[in-house]
């Protein structure tokens, strides 16, 4: 993880494409005014505003895809969602983005003709639900993206947008199998309903899942000049797209099974090799073996799936839905990272034996989902789940001190650190804000040094180089912080949690390259105005005088 290659890099081709964007990212020209329905009052700039849903994320990018090529160019609108998932309007709080003064970096705007058809796609940020960093990529495919149409984006949207012009069969195929809802613009998170959302999150878990099997079977490099909408370079589509249903099945017949699963995985990797082709019946996939036991256990956790929404008899509440849709990412998490993971088999006995307690999901099931629970404990691979264990909820809990952490951050200041082999990293936060404010700005000063000798932040000569950057600051809940920070022009987010105590301050989880590591520093305390660095050179003295010298 090296600081200029993941955020200044990252950070100044961000700025680039913002300049291009027209409002994108908050850095481009700005129109004056919006009319009653949110558009800007230009004759051909629209506003767009739709709301990101795998659990609601916070802080990803979302672009018009105006070449429909599935990457983001320089020219595309672009911006960020906030901490609902919304971008350029935020329906829960009122909020208008896109207004004289507002968060423009949540603002999605375009030189695009008024009614023309637009792809918005959605990528990296935060799931609210589990708190962990999305690595998949949503799209949406409409003519009508204004206020008060709200509009979202999901993985059945996705499955829509990128597919071929037969899906509507495929979709009503799924539909009558229970795997879809009969609408593409329903929450499903808000509305509680564990059946469909928890169906809905595995489909992309599946979709995920064969693009993994590609992965393995063929390695990387084979996929260099894939498109990253294609199934094997991420997920942003599903089975619907390529494989048809007959109305009589049944989301578990056809997903636990491991054959099926094997016929998905044999189409999804020809159709992103071969766009737009029919795949062969004597196509193979190489090396079966790399992957059958990701297909294993894809299979298992959909017949564990049905199991968990029998138990509960089509009654759940909003923490019974958390919790399954938490169970759910720590295993393909963890599947994905091992295959071969021996921790699965017992993860999946656990939760049966969960289930068998006869009160719902079990009450160490049920406690994942309280909100001061870190899933990342779970997800490590040094983690063991032990079957017959009750408290296995209880080790993802985050203590007390840490999870009230943030609930009085503003005009605070605090410190993280990390020193590992090969790899040490120091910053320190400013954070500022009206009283009780819970969102505001905040400055930061960081260094950072690489096992490859890219310790270098501002000066390839200097080990002590540091940068200042600046942004805004947001809170998921008094123990998590998303940040929109400021680098070289283009905006970034990152995601701060703390989940722990020790004996000289706390224990942070900070995603620093697109991937929750641990950090340990300071708890918040008040600062002085005059104590903010207000260059990189002031940076560089006042993290020498805290953490001491990089040699």
């Amino acid at each position: 993880m090296k600081i200029r290659k993941q955020i200044l890099a990252g950070a100044i081709a961000s700025s680039m494409m913002g300049l291009a964007a027209c409002g994108g990212g908050g850095k481009g020209t700005q129109d004056t005014g919006t009319d009653a329905r949110g558009n800007s009052a230009g004759s051909t700039t629209r506003v767009f505003h739709a709301r990101a849903i795998d659990g609601y994320l916070a802080g990803a990018s979302v672009y018009v895809d105006q070449n429909d090529n599935g990457k983001l160019d320089a020219f595309e609108p672009r911006a960020l969602t906030d901490n609902d998932g919304y971008f350029s309007y935020n329906h829960r709080t009122g909020t208008n983005y896109c207004a004289d003064g507002g968060l423009t970096q949540y603002c999605l705007r375009g030189t695009i003709a008024a009614s023309t058809e637009v792809v918005i796609r959605v990528t990296g940020g935060y799931d609210t639900v589990t708190q962990l960093p999305f690595k998949g990529v949503l799209s949406l495919r409409s003519s009508d993206l204004n206020r008060d149409d709200l509009r979202l984006v999901t993985p059945q949207t996705s499955m829509v947008a990128d597919s071929s012009s037969n899906i509507q069969s495929k979709v009503d195929a799924l539909i009558a199998a229970g795997v879809l809802n009969d609408s593409l613009n329903d929450d499903l998170l808000a509305s509680g309903d564990i059946q469909r959302m928890s169906r809905a999150q595995l489909a992309a878990i599946i979709s995920r899942t064969t693009g993994e099997v590609g992965n393995l079977a063929l390695g990387p490099a084979t996929f260099q000049d894939i498109e990253s909408t294609s199934w094997a370079n991420g997920y942003i589509a599903m089975a619907a797209q390529i494989i048809d249903f007959g109305p009589s099945q049944t989301f578990e017949s056809t997903f636990s099974s491991v054959d099926a699963l094997a016929e998905i995985a044999r189409q999804a990797l020809y159709t992103a090799q071969n766009p737009g082709q029919v795949t062969p019946a004597t196509y193979q996939l190489p090396n079966p073996s790399s992957f059958q036991p990701l297909l294993d256990f894809t299979a298992d956790l959909v017949a564990l799936n049905e199991e968990i929404v029998g138990a509960l008899q089509g009654v759940g509440t909003p923490e019974d839905l958390k919790a399954v849709l938490r169970l759910q990412m720590v295993a393909a998490e963890r599947a994905l990272a091992n295959p071969s993971d021996p921790e699965l088999s017992n993860l999946i006995d656990w939760v049966r034996n969960q289930l068998a307690q006869g009160n719902g999901l079990g009450t160490d099931l049920a406690a994942l989902g309280e909100d001061d629970i870190d899933l990342s404990t779970l997800i490590a691979p040094g983690f063991g789940f032990d079957r017959n264990s009750n408290s296995i909820s209880a080790s993802a809990k985050i203590p007390a001190g840490a999870a009230t952490a943030f609930a009085s951050l503003v005009n605070t200041a605090f410190s993280v650190s990390l020193d590992k082999p090969g790899e040490r990293g120091d910053a320190l936060f400013f954070v500022s804000g009206a009283a009780n404010a819970r969102s505001g700005d905040i400055k930061v000063c960081v260094r950072y040094r690489g096992d490859d000798g890219d310790f270098d932040t501002t000066s390839s000569t200097d080990p002590n180089g540091a940068l200042l950057v600046g942004g805004h600051w947001s809170l998921l809940d008094d123990h998590t912080l998303t940040l929109s920070i400021d680098v070289a022009g283009g905006v970034r987010s990152l995601l701060l949690k703390a989940v722990g105590t020790n004996a000289s301050g706390l224990d942070y989880r900070f995603d620093f390259g697109n991937d929750l590591s641990d950090w340990s520093g300071a708890a918040p305390a008040g600062f002085t105005p005059g104590s903010v660095p207000a260059t990189d050179a002031a940076c560089r003295t006042s993290l020498i005088e805290r953490f001491g010298q990089l040699t």
